[in-house]
C-alpha cells in the first residue's frame, strides 16, 4: 500500500508580459500540455482557415490504424487545384505517405485520397472530421472539405485549430511527421524526396512543426509548435500578413513568461528491521511553469520500508502537477543508509 501526500506551493501570480504588435486578424498561443492561454487576439474569431486545415485529416489518418496500408489512387482522389502532391490516377501509395503529403507539402490531392480512402467519399470523411472536432471540444468550427479548399462555410477559429494541433501533438505518428523537414515517399515503389512548407522549422528555436495555409479568402494562415525548457506551445494565425514574424514574435513573448521553479521536500519513512526506526527520504525537481501557485505536488510512499536501506534507493515517486494536469514526476530517494539489526531478540 501506497501513502500518499498532497503539497501545494504558493506565490504570487506572474504579471503579463506587453503584448507583441502582429499583423494576424486572429490568433492565440496556448500551453499543449495545459491548454492555458499565454496571448489571444480575437482568438474565436470564426474565419476561413485554408490548408491548416490538413492538421484534422492527418490527424484521422494517424490513428485510423491504417497508416501502412497502400491506396489505389482513383481520378476522384486527384480531380482537385491548389498546392498539389503530385499523384496521378492509379497510383499506388500508403496512407503514411498521404499524411506526409498533407503536412509537408500540403499537397490536396493526398488530403482527397487520404479522404476518400479512409470514407468512401469527401462528403462522408466531411462528417467524420466533425464527429472529431467535436469529441476535441472545437465548437466554432465547421469542416466541409479535408484540404481547406474554401467551399460551403468551412472555418474555424484560432484557438480551436491551437486546441487540435495540442491534441495532435500526442499522436506519436503525426508528431512524428509534423516535424520533418522533408521525408523520403514512395509512389508505385519509387522514392520522391518532398520538403516542408515551415520556414520556422529553420529559423525559429525549437520549432517543433508547422502547417501552412493560403487561400485568397483566408488570407495566410500558420499553425505552429515550439518547445523550449519542457514547454511546448501551439501558435495559430489567421489572416497575418506577415505570419513567419508574428510566431516569432509571440513566441519569444511568450516563452519568456515561464520561470523555473525549485521544488523539494524532505520527510521521513518508518523503517523496520534495521538499527533505525525511520529514514530521512527527499525529492528534489525544478520545472519550467507560468506560476508557482498553480503547482501541487503528490507524494507517493510505502507505509514502511524493510532495512537494509541504501542511501540512494527509490523509496516512492513525487509528482508534480501544474493546473491538475502531470508535468512531471521524480524519485523519492533515501537520504542515509539504515543497516539490518543482526542483535539478537532480547
Amino acid at each position: 500500500m501506497l501513502l500518499a501526500f498532497l503539497f501545494v506551493f504558493t506565490s504570487f501570480p506572474l504579471s503579463g508580459a506587453q503584448a507583441a504588435e502582429i499583423s494576424a486578424a486572429s490568433a492565440i498561443v496556448l500551453d499543449a500540455a495545459t491548454l492555458e492561454v499565454l496571448y489571444q487576439k480575437n482568438a474565436d474569431e470564426e474565419r476561413p482557415i485554408a490548408s491548416t486545415t490538413k492538421i484534422l485529416p492527418s490527424l484521422i489518418a494517424c490513428e485510423s490504424g491504417k497508416l501502412d496500408e497502400t491506396v489505389n489512387v482513383t481520378w476522384d482522389m486527384v480531380n482537385t487545384e491548389g498546392s498539389l502532391l503530385g499523384l496521378r490516377e492509379n497510383d499506388r501509395i500508403t496512407l503514411r505517405d498521404l499524411v506526409a503529403g498533407m503536412l509537408l507539402p500540403s499537397g490536396n490531392d493526398a488530403a482527397n485520397a487520404a479522404a476518400i480512402y479512409l470514407s468512401g467519399s469527401l462528403e462522408d470523411f466531411a462528417a467524420v472530421m466533425n464527429r472529431k472536432a467535436a469529441e476535441l471540444g472545437l465548437h466554432r468550427s465547421l469542416f466541409v472539405t479535408p484540404s481547406g479548399l474554401d467551399a460551403g462555410d468551412h472555418h474555424s477559429t484560432a484557438r480551436d485549430m491551437a486546441v487540435l494541433t495540442a491534441n495532435a501533438l500526442k499522436n506519436t505518428d503525426f508528431s512524428k511527421i509534423f516535424k520533418m523537414p522533408s521525408a523520403d515517399i514512395r509512389i508505385n515503389g519509387e522514392t520522391h524526396t518532398i520538403y516542408n512548407h515551415n520556414r520556422l522549422l529553420q529559423e525559429l528555436e525549437g520549432c517543433i512543426g508547422g502547417k501552412t495555409g493560403f487561400t485568397e479568402k483566408a488570407g495566410r494562415c500558420l499553425v505552429s509548435a515550439a518547445e523550449r525548457n519542457g514547454n511546448t506551445l501551439v501558435c495559430v494565425t489567421l489572416g497575418a500578413p506577415d505570419d513567419w514574424n508574428d510566431h516569432k514574435k509571440l513566441y519569444e513573448e511568450c516563452f519568456a513568461k515561464y520561470r523555473q521553479e525549485l521544488f523539494s521536500a524532505g520527510l521521513d519513512v518508518a523503517a523496520v528491521g534495521g538499527v533505525k526506526d525511520k529514514i530521512k527520504c527527499s525529492y528534489s525537481a525544478e520545472v519550467s511553469v507560468l506560476n508557482k501557485n498553480l503547482v501541487t505536488v503528490e507524494l507517493y510512499v510505502f507505509p514502511f520500508v524493510y532495512c537494509p536501506v541504501s542511501a540512494g534507493d527509490q523509496i516512492g515517486k513525487a509528482v508534480i502537477k501544474y493546473k491538475e494536469k502531470e508535468i512531471r514526476t521524480v524519485e523519492i530517494t533515501a537520504d542515509e543508509s539504515a543497516e539490518y539489526d543482526y542483535a539478537e531478540p532480547k
